[in-house]
């Protein structure tokens, strides 16, 4: 089974700190690929929010250590108290902390997530970074809900 490399907050802010848009594409990218590792990891495959929470769940216990990720009716949400790695990147080695959710961590989710729906959206409705107590994080199919009907 091959290894998963994970991208380094530093090195990464670093690189891109001036291209966000070259982030996002950089870390979408990223996060296929470690979604492709953890799909391979688990044995699992499916196109369903069952297997988004089964891979977001296996992504938290190696950078967090604890599962975080449930469905909830028909969208996945994702809620994350404890320290992670994008907020100790930011406090410890000074980087902009809403800069490495928006570039890093929102488009990896997406990237990790687009493999498995592809029209999967993801809204983060609470972060730490703003000051919240959480981040929560909800993944969900858009299903027509918004679309005219066609007549």
């Amino acid at each position: 089974m091959g290894e998963l490399s994970l991208c380094l907050p530093k090195e990464f802010y670093e690189r891109f700190k001036d291209n966000p848009e070259g982030a996002r594409e950089e870390a979408f990218k990223h996060g296929q690929e470690m979604s492709r590792f953890l799909l391979r990891k688990l044995g699992i495959e499916g196109n369903n929010l069952e297997t988004i929470a089964a891979i977001l769940n296996e992504f938290q216990k190696i950078v967090q250590g604890q599962p975080n990720a449930k469905v909830e009716g028909n969208r996945v949400t994702m809620r994350c108290i404890g320290l992670c790695p994008i907020m100790r990147a930011a406090l410890t080695l000074n980087i902009p902390w809403t800069w490495l959710d928006d570039n890093f961590a929102l488009p990896m989710f997406q990237g990790m997530t687009s493999l498995i729906m592809p029209d999967i959206k993801l809204r983060l409705v609470s972060a730490k970074s703003r000051g919240d107590p959480a981040c929560i994080y909800i993944f969900e199919v858009d299903r027509g809900q918004n679309k005219p009907n066609a007549q």
